[in-house]
C-alpha cells in the first residue's frame, strides 16, 4: 500500500502538488484522472523518487521510499531510450537495475504485439513504442508500475491489448498499478478505484461505483401528446421533493433523471406519472463523477476539460 499525506511541490510561483493526500491500495488498478497541468506528472515523479516534494510524506509497504526503490518502476509520458538501442539491449539496460526483469517474458510479449526484439526503437511509431515499454515494465518483475499517459494516440484495438496485458499480469502476481491520463475513457474501463486532481490538489478520490450506491439513473418514455413539458416540470417539482436531482435529460417523449436518495421513492414518484416506460439502467462511469463533483461544488467541464 502507498500512502501519500500532505504532499507538496512547487516550481517558482506554480504550486503543482498542493498538500495531495491518497492511499493507493494494493493490488489495485489505480487511476489519477485531470487535465494537462493538474500535477498528475509531478505526483508521478515524486512517487518514483525522481522529485523530491517540498514538505509532507509517503510511504510504500510502511517503508519510506528509498528502501522501496527496486519495487517501482516509472514510465514516463516519453520513456528514454538510447541512440540506436533496440528492445533487446533496453532490456539488459532494465535488467541491470530491477534484479527480477524477465527478459524471456519481454520477448513472448513483443512476439504476441508483433515488435521486433532488434530493430532499433527510434524506427518504431509512437504506439509501437508505448508497447513496448509497457512490456518491459510489466516484466521488471517490481511490485509497483506507475505509468503516465500510456494510452494518449494509441488507436483503440492497441489500447486494449495494453490493457488486456495489466489485467493478464495483475491476475498473475501482487502487482499494483497507477496509470495517469487526462481522459475519463482511457480509464472507466479499467480504473474503479480513481483520484481526480485539480490545480495540483485532490477534488475526490476511492471507489468510484460505491460512491454511487445511492444515486440511481432513470429513463422514461412519455407519450408526447401528453403535454411533455408539463410533464417534465412535475417530475423535476417532485423529484426534488423527494431526492436530490443531479441532472434531468429532455428528448422528445424520453426523459433521463439522475437523482440521489432513496431508489423505491424515486421510482414510485416517476411510476404515479404513467409512463409508457420507467427502467433503472447502470450509471457510467462519468456519470458517477458528475454526481461526486456536483455535491463537492466542481464543474465537471473545468475539472476534466
Amino acid at each position: 500500500m502507498i500512502r501519500i499525506r500532505e504532499l507538496t511541490r512547487t516550481f517558482g510561483k506554480t504550486q503543482a502538488v498542493n498538500h495531495i493526500s491518497l492511499d493507493i491500495p494494493e493490488g489495485a488498478l489505480f487511476g489519477l484522472l485531470g487535465t494537462n497541468g493538474a500535477g498528475k506528472t509531478t505526483l508521478l515523479r515524486i512517487l518514483s523518487g525522481i522529485l523530491e516534494p517540498d514538505s509532507g510524506e509517503m510511504t510504500v509497504d510502511g517503508k519510506p521510499l528509498y528502501e522501496a526503490a527496486e519495487e517501482i518502476f516509472y514510465l514516463p509520458d516519453e520513456p528514454y531510450y538510447f541512440p540506436n538501442a533496440s528492445m533487446e539491449q533496453m532490456t539488459e539496460f532494465y535488467r541491470r537495475h530491477y534484479p527480477s526483469m524477465d527478459p524471456e517474458g519481454v520477448s513472448y510479449m513483443a512476439d504476441m504485439l508483433n515488435l521486433d526484439m532488434r530493430q532499433p526503437v527510434r524506427t518504431f511509431s509512437k504506439g509501437m513504442k508505448r508497447q513496448a515499454f509497457l512490456a518491459m515494465a510489466l516484466c521488471a518483475g517490481t511490485k509497483y508500475l506507475f505509468c503516465d499517459e500510456v494510452f494518449d494516440g494509441l488507436d483503440p484495438i492497441a489500447a486494449d491489448v495494453m490493457k488486456r496485458l495489466f489485467r493478464q499480469e495483475m491476475e498473475e502476481r501482487k502487482f499494483t498499478v497507477v496509470v495517469a491520463s487526462h481522459k475519463l475513457n482511457e480509464l472507466e474501463d479499467i480504473c474503479s478505484n480513481i483520484a481526480i486532481l485539480h490545480r495540483g490538489g485532490v477534488v475526490t478520490a476511492g471507489d468510484m461505483r460505491l460512491r454511487a450506491e445511492n444515486v440511481w439513473k432513470f429513463q422514461c418514455a412519455f407519450r408526447v401528446d401528453d403535454g411533455i413539458s408539463e410533464t417534465v416540470e412535475t417530475i423535476r417539482h417532485r423529484a426534488k421533493e423527494r431526492a436530490d436531482v443531479i441532472r434531468l435529460h429532455v428528448e422528445g417523449g424520453f426523459v433521463t433523471l439522475i437523482a440521489r436518495g432513496e431508489k423505491e421513492v424515486i421510482k414510485k414518484e416517476l411510476c404515479s406519472m404513467h409512463p409508457v416506460l420507467v427502467q433503472e439502467v447502470p450509471m457510467s462511469l462519468e456519470e458517477i463523477f458528475i454526481a461526486e463533483l456536483e455535491v463537492k461544488g466542481y464543474d465537471i467541464r473545468e475539472v476534466l476539460s
